[in-house]
């Protein structure tokens, strides 16, 4: 082959270029969807979607319902704090030798009564 190769006076016979040979009985198989199947399809990838969205935002609802009530409940402890505080201090201020000492630092006098008032009508 390689003698002739430049030898253009030696006649070689006409090459078709490459061509596949198609049997007419063999089909291609159809790769197509069809209307109804992709109508199925996107009902069902919306459904999806519309579920998943109803999911996210009641778990969204639920964590902002707990992060209220973790803050009701801080503040219900400050509160009882502050209650706490207020019941010693009041305490303090009930105590019967603190008021004596202040009525005696202000010139006022504990006197006996000399008859007992009547609780009677």
């Amino acid at each position: 082959m390689r003698r002739d190769q430049y030898n253009v006076a030696v006649a070689r016979p006409f090459e078709k270029p490459y061509t596949k040979v198609r049997d007419k009985k063999q089909k291609a198989p159809r790769t197509i969807v069809t209307v109804g199947e992709k109508l199925l399809y996107l009902s069902s990838v919306i459904v999806c979607v519309a579920l998943a969205l109803v999911v996210l935002s009641k778990y969204a609802k639920v964590n902002e319902l707990n992060v209220a009530l973790q803050e009701t409940n801080a503040a219900i402890e400050e509160a009882h704090k502050v209650n706490f505080k207020l019941e010693t201090e009041k305490k303090k201020l009930a105590d019967v030798e603190r008021i004596r000492k202040f009525a005696e630092s202000n010139g006022l006098e504990l006197t006996t009564p000399k008859y007992l008032p009547s609780i009677r009508p």
